[in-house]
């Protein structure tokens, strides 16, 4: 029952401006309340089996019919050499996927700045949205269409899916998004789950393709040990995302030289040595016949 369109239009302000968003709210428990959830929680938390979704789903069991007392934005500033990193690494033909947990129009605007999507009429943003079942194929079909329509147009395609559409179509129209997974070469999904961020690796791996997950928090952590490849960026947030990493860096810039120069040294130095161990295993197999080639004929 509370008035809550100035609060709404604050939040939406706030993340059109590519803040991240924060609700504060509250309401008064009962003693008897508190500890029968207390109790469910801790039956949760010790889970062996779903743990993550145990524990949101007692979670969800507390956080309802709150009064909602004002919001708060934190601006997350783009680190130097962002926007011209991706650049060059999509240039390289990279493909880029952005897992994040702000909420859709953040995403899109953090997008908008590092170079990861182009504003009209250069690009297109196409959106996968919906509540149920039948809105959420709806909305798959019609963006499926757009791309197979589109594939060979020069226009730069990419498509926008939340948390709650993502966990239909991971369950249900999984063939389907693997198809659309394939034709683009630019995602946006904001709302995930750290499970959702490993599921999407998962997937994007089935698909033939060579995997590379960077992030800077914890929640980063189930996705870089999915991929092929796990690079942390080690930071305020932390540094649990290093240390599951394969490669840790300070900055997201160096990420240009770890795969470009690093990287190309690593290949070719990986091709040199296969080769040479083929050559190696041929000389030594053919010396060890012709020995025996010669014995043989000295006895024979």
């Amino acid at each position: 029952g509370q008035q809550i369109k100035t609060f709404v239009d604050a939040v939406d302000k706030y993340a059109q401006l590519g803040l991240r968003t924060l609700c504060l709210g509250w309401r008064e428990l009962s003693l008897e309340e508190y500890l029968e959830w207390s109790r469910l929680f801790k039956e949760a938390n010790s889970a062996l089996v779903d743990r993550e979704w145990k524990v949101a789903e007692v979670c969800q069991k507390l956080e309802h019919t709150l009064d909602i007392l004002g919001i708060s934005a934190i601006e997350d500033r783009l680190q130097d050499g962002v926007p011209e990193t991706i650049e060059i690494l999509r240039q390289s033909g990279i493909n880029f996927w952005m897992l994040t947990g702000d909420k859709q129009s953040t995403a899109i605007q953090i997008a908008l700045l590092c170079n990861l999507i182009s504003s009209e009429p250069k690009g297109q943003l196409l959106y996968i949205n919906g509540k149920t079942e039948d809105e959420v194929a709806r909305s798959l079909e019609r963006v499926l269409l757009t791309m197979r329509i589109t594939s060979s147009e020069p226009k730069e395609l990419a498509f926008v899916v939340d948390g709650w559409a993502l966990e239909i179509i991971l369950t249900r129209y999984k063939e389907a998004f693997t198809e659309l997974a394939v034709l683009s070469k630019t995602a946006i999904c904001c709302r995930v789950t750290p499970s959702q961020k490993a599921q999407l690796v998962k997937l994007l791996k089935s698909c033939d393709y060579r995997t590379l997950a960077i992030g800077d928090g914890g929640n980063d952590v189930r996705m870089i040990q999915q991929a092929h490849i796990g690079v942390g960026i080690s930071g305020r947030e932390g540094l649990q995302a290093a240390r599951a990493a394969d490669y840790s860096i300070g900055k997201f810039r160096f990420l240009k030289r770890l795969i470009l120069v690093h990287g190309r040294y690593s290949y070719n130095r990986t091709a040199f040595l296969s080769q040479y161990s083929f050559y190696k295993s041929l000389l030594i197999c053919f010396i060890q016949i012709l020995y025996c080639r010669n014995k043989f004929i000295q006895f024979s």
